[in-house]
């Protein structure tokens, strides 16, 4: 190898630090003029050379992955891509092929926008923009000369007697490797240990020297810590550092999460011993630990259950605080509880064994119409009106209503155990992602000791929406943009009445409301906190009644003036706005009821929403009458609600074919993992309670 350099001018070499020139033969460097040496202190013209390092330049990367995924059951949460480093094509996200990522997330161009979920196929280069922004591809310098490095994201719950084990895989575009160390620094938050290598103080290092070499990383968090990325360094003969790998630790603070878990049973028969039964098999499943250890601790989250002494005594405890028990003929009156025939596979009772003869041609266990009692989700499976029920909160209301009646009170979190089946053949549980606020959970009797029900569910209740976006997605999602951006209909319909499916943008609504500060809007819902509805109710009300004072003033004294007066004297106004004594009267008359009823209405909705317990902002469905300055806080109240909603659904920018991945908000698959964005959407969501 040769280099010949021809230059007509001149060449200047500044080096802050050493220079040095390596030959296997002479060195002639020759001056037609004068040849300058100097040095700061010496200049040494005799010793034995140096040798020259490798002529190779070692171009490699390291890939950090879990170090056994075959046995990986959610101890920790790790979230990666695979990239491709020389082309940066990204070929998986979290061991799913990125064939399988339907539609995305495209952020707004103008801050107006709120962007859009789209399919991936009309713009896939966009989808893979969002994804390396997403898992900050850009932010390692590139590894030599080829590509950049993935950083996977990393959470583990502080405990210095416990560590996991990464895997760092050496994978080498060029050169070989001679005499390459890579090494990590920890610190106050995070020790780290390169199996096989040297560990000194915080830094430990090891030698590596072949392609595909596998190095296995302990890693132990000291202490909670705030988000840290971390690199992996090469060094090497000519001692310069390069970046050839790293993570991201995530913010880890342990977050609470405190459930009382209460049954749903029938008042017929032995209730308690119903309760009993759901409880021994929750207790049995080993959902909190699951939650503690192989789910929701991935996001830093802790479950405690607060009748865990409940838990503990079973059999010796009272279970009354602890179950609602409903009455099947009262529920049946009110389409909460009926009867349906089900598709069942026929298997011998209490066991997941086919009769003998109910095996199909496939060897499959053949399904037999059976007539189930059910908790009714929505009327329409029972053949009526599509009309959901809310179970959930039907049931929350009674219990807490049957606490009232013992003087007993209760506000927090709550699972659940329904010892009946949903109408719904597809609802094994469920909870929700709005309100913001939403605490609870309702499990049915065939999901009770599914363990990654309780995960999907609370990740539900922590703001996650499904890991797919299909028909039930795709209109939850169309409301929260229309609650937002209206849905473009007109006001009026051609003939001039009212379009009763127009929905205005929320903006539109404030600025009419703000504008009209005293025109009185009576809105048949809220969405808004119950104390600020109270709060400008009461507000209102002042100003409903002041005007009927000053009505009423207006009125006798009218009386008053002309009480010898026949009604018909003028007695207001001229010429066509001329009001006579019996129209004034009247429109006074009016306006008194008008505001009084107002207020009569107004009083009815207080002591409603006061009997409501939380205060969380949520839908509330009473006819109420503001004036437009009042209404107008609540409206921006809604507003920073709708916003808080679209919000919680663009985090969740990916959205996968059902079933292909092994993520807990997916359907129909083995539920493992979170991505590392439904983690921070779950750990910031926390807030809301």
């Amino acid at each position: 190898m040769s280099r010949t350099r021809i230059v007509q001018g001149k060449i200047y070499e500044i080096v802050e630090e050493h220079l040095s020139y390596y030959s296997e033969a002479g060195i002639v460097e020759s001056a037609s003029a004068s040849y300058i040496e100097n040095s700061d202190t010496k200049i040494i013209y005799a010793g034995n050379p140096d040798n020259a390092p490798s002529a190779d330049i070692v171009n490699y990367y390291i890939k950090v992955r879990i170090k056994d995924p075959a046995n990986y059951k959610g101890e920790f949460g790790f979230d990666w891509i695979d990239v491709d480093p020389a082309s940066e094509e990204i070929n998986k996200i979290q061991d799913v092929d990125f064939s399988n990522v339907e539609y995305f997330y495209r952020k707004a161009l103008v801050t107006s926008d709120l962007g859009d979920v789209i399919a991936k196929i009309t713009d896939e280069p966009g989808a893979k923009k969002i994804i390396k922004e997403s898992y900050r591809f850009n932010e390692f310098p590139l590894p030599c000369t080829n590509g950049r490095i993935d950083t996977p994201f990393v959470l583990i719950k502080p405990d210095p007697t416990k560590e996991i084990s990464l895997s760092l895989e050496v994978n080498i575009g060029s050169g070989s490797l001679v005499d390459e160390k890579i090494y990590l620094e920890g610190d106050e938050f995070y020790s780290f240990e390169l199996v096989g290598g040297v560990k000194t103080g915080n830094r430990t290092e090891k030698q590596i020297s072949s392609n595909k070499e596998v190095v296995e990383l302990k890693i132990k968090c000291l202490k909670e810590s705030p988000e840290k990325k971390y690199k992996i360094q090469q060094e090497n003969p000519t001692k310069k550092l390069i970046t050839v790998g790293g993570f991201i630790m995530m913010e880890n603070k342990v977050l609470k999460l405190k459930f009382r878990v209460i049954a749903l049973v029938s008042a017929d028969g032995a209730p308690s011993a119903k309760a009993q039964a759901l409880f021994q098999k929750f207790k049995d499943s080993n959902v909190k630990e699951y939650l503690n250890e192989n789910s929701l601790n991935q996001a830093g989250f802790e479950v405690e259950l607060e009748n865990q002494a409940m838990f503990d005594g079973l059999g010796t405890v009272d279970l009354d605080d602890y179950f609602y028990a409903f009455d099947k003929v009262d529920w049946t009156n009110k389409k909460y509880f009926g009867n349906v025939v089900k598709q069942k596979y026929d298997v011998i009772p209490g066991t997941n064994t086919c009769k003998p003869g109910s095996i199909d041609a496939s060897g499959n266990c053949k399904k037999v119409p059976v007539s189930t009692d059910v908790i009714v989700d929505n009327q329409k499976d029972l053949g009526l009106v599509d009309k959901a029920n809310e179970m959930d909160e039907v049931t929350i209301t009674e219990y807490k209503n049957k606490l009232k009646g013992k003087s007993k009170t209760y506000a927090g979190g709550l699972i659940i155990l329904s010892d009946f089946e949903s109408s719904d053949n597809n609802t094994g549980a469920y909870s929700r992602t709005n309100p913001l606020n939403h605490y609870s959970l309702i499990v049915y009797s065939t999901n009770t000791g599914s363990k990654d029900t309780y995960a999907h569910e609370i990740g539900h209740m922590l703001g996650l929406p499904h890991l797919f976006f299909d028909t039930k997605e795709k209109a939850s999602y169309k409301i929260a943009r229309e609650n937002i951006l209206g849905n473009g209909q007109a006001e009026k319909n051609p003939d001039g009445s009212k379009n009763e499916n127009c929905i205005l943008p929320i903006e539109t609504w404030i600025r009419k409301s703000r504008t009209d500060s005293n025109t009185t809007y009576s809105p048949s819902q809220a969405t808004a906190k119950k104390s600020t509805i109270i709060s400008r109710i009461r507000n209102s009300n002042t100003y409903f009644q002041s005007k009927v004072t000053e009505i009423t003033t207006l009125k006798t004294n009218i009386e008053t003036k002309y009480r010898e007066q026949p009604g018909s004297v003028i007695v207001a106004g001229k010429g066509a706005n001329a009001q006579t004594k019996d129209q004034y009267l009247s429109i006074c008359r009016n306006e008194i009821s008008k505001n009084t009823a107002y207020i009569n209405e107004n009083r009815k909705v207080v002591q409603e929403l006061n009997t409501i317990l939380s205060d969380k902002i949520q839908v509330h469905k009473y006819k109420m009458n503001l004036k437009g300055t009042d209404y107008t806080v609540i409206l921006q109240e809604t507003k920073s609600y709708y916003y808080s909603v679209i919000h919680q659904i663009h985090s969740n920018y990916l959205m996968f074919i059902k079933g292909t991945t092994k993520n807990i908000l997916d359907y129909d698959n083995t539920r493992i993992v979170y991505l590392h964005n439904q983690i921070k959407t779950m750990r910031d969501d926390l807030q809301n309670y």
